[in-house]
């Protein structure tokens, strides 16, 4: 017998086959995510309350899995511009696969009207996925600083703030500059990175 665990990991993944298949999130019934699972609608009440609460936990049990994954690629790269380069690209990549968690969770907040309204529902994993994000950025940053390539130790907002820009700014420009390759976007953004967090610390070759 499946432990609950694995029952309700088994349900979330029914809810990304749907949405793979062109479901929306707005749109998906508890049925069709039990019909996707091979279970019954009265099953899954034995796990959640609501279809709100299946498609809140099921988008943070995907962006757990995305942060883990974002980890290990970026921690095998061995020097800071490597690390920046990797957290970029996989952003990038995640924004444009149909099952991220990043973008359903938007996507439902957008329907729902605000993200607060699904934050209330995301409990402990929440606070997880968030200290998983703050604990890689400051490995990267710290890279750099030992390297040199970044001139001081940043405080946590500032830099916070320096990576956020520049990953949320090269996953989601491109629609906005279609005439730019995703390699020029890609150095603009890394040159960001490396204006805001180095003193007279671009890449290596790169001009002011």
């Amino acid at each position: 017998m499946a432990r609950r665990g694995e029952k309700e990991a088994a349900i979330y993944e029914a809810v990304f086959r749907l949405m793979e298949k062109g479901v929306q999130p707005h749109t998906v019934t508890v049925q069709q995510i039990a019909e996707e699972a091979g279970i019954g609608k009265g099953t899954i009440y034995e796990y959640f309350t609501s279809r709100e609460e299946i498609l809140t936990k099921a988008f943070l049990y995907r962006i757990e899995q995305e942060a883990r994954a974002l980890a290990a690629r970026v921690d095998t790269q061995a020097d800071f511009d490597a690390k920046l380069e990797n957290l970029l690209r996989f952003v990038r990549e995640a924004k444009h696969a149909k099952t991220s968690g990043m973008e359903l969770l938007f996507s439902s907040a957008r329907a729902a009207g605000s993200i607060e309204v699904l934050y209330s529902r995301a409990g402990e994993a929440r606070g997880r996925i968030l200290q998983e994000l703050r604990a890689l950025a400051a490995r990267i940053v710290e890279t750099g600083v030992r390297e040199g390539v970044l001139c001081a130790q940043p405080g946590e907002a500032y830099a916070l703030m320096a990576l956020a820009g520049s990953v949320f700014g090269y996953a989601k420009l491109q629609c906005f500059l279609p005439g730019q390759s995703d390699e020029a976007l890609l150095a603009e953004a890394k040159r960001m990175v490396y204006r805001a967090l180095g003193s007279n610390c671009l890449p290596q070759g790169e001009k002011k």
